[in-house]
């Protein structure tokens, strides 16, 4: 028997590996980072991102936003949301996933959830008709405004008849009122 150099000894030892079990581990791996196809979002659109994933729609106090998917064959609104100051509505249509092939034949997955987050489960969902029977309008809707105050509003006033009992015209409690700690919040 002759003998084996450092160089194929290793070339052995790499080809003795059956290259199944590797592969499935490596594909396995691949699917648990990608995670299970659409039931997530990222705000970027993921790895794969493209016009059939997740879109996102902000809402901030500058610009409040109301999303609404028209059917374009009827002109009613199929679905309609204002979108929450300070969170994203997340969709996702799934195509040949509705309940009637003629007028609803996708479904839209949707969640709404804060800003900052960057993935989630898209719980809800709803059917709605298919891409060229559908419309998405988003509309800005009327932000919070600033209202002054009401001039005839109550204003807190220092008189003495609005001190509590035992309370000096200088301020802070006279020396001879002891606080007694069993009622110290309730009168």
């Amino acid at each position: 028997m002759m003998p084996i150099s450092p160089i194929q000894w290793r070339f052995m030892v790499i080809r003795s590996l059956p290259a199944k079990p590797v592969l499935s581990m490596l594909f396995a791996a691949i699917l648990l980072s990608l995670g299970a196809p659409g039931c997530k979002y990222q705000p970027s659109g993921g790895l794969f991102a493209g016009s059939n994933g997740t879109f996102t729609y902000y809402s901030t106090a500058e610009y409040p936003k109301t999303f609404v998917v028209v059917d374009t064959a009827t002109g009613e609104n199929v679905f309609e949301m204002h979108i929450p100051v300070g969170k994203a509505l997340v969709t996702q249509f799934e195509k040949d996933q509705g309940d009637d092939s003629k007028t609803t034949p996708d479904l839209m997955k949707y969640g709404v959830f804060p800003i900052t987050d960057v993935s989630g489960l898209l719980s809800s969902s709803i059917t709605v008709p298919g891409p060229y029977a559908r419309r998405i309008d988003i509309f800005l809707t009327e932000g919070e405004t600033y209202t002054p105050p009401d001039e005839d509003r109550p204003i807190r006033t220092d008189t003495k008849e609005d001190r509590p009992a035992g309370w000096t015209d200088e301020g802070g409690p006279r020396d001879e009122v002891q606080s007694d700690p069993m009622r110290l919040y309730d009168p």
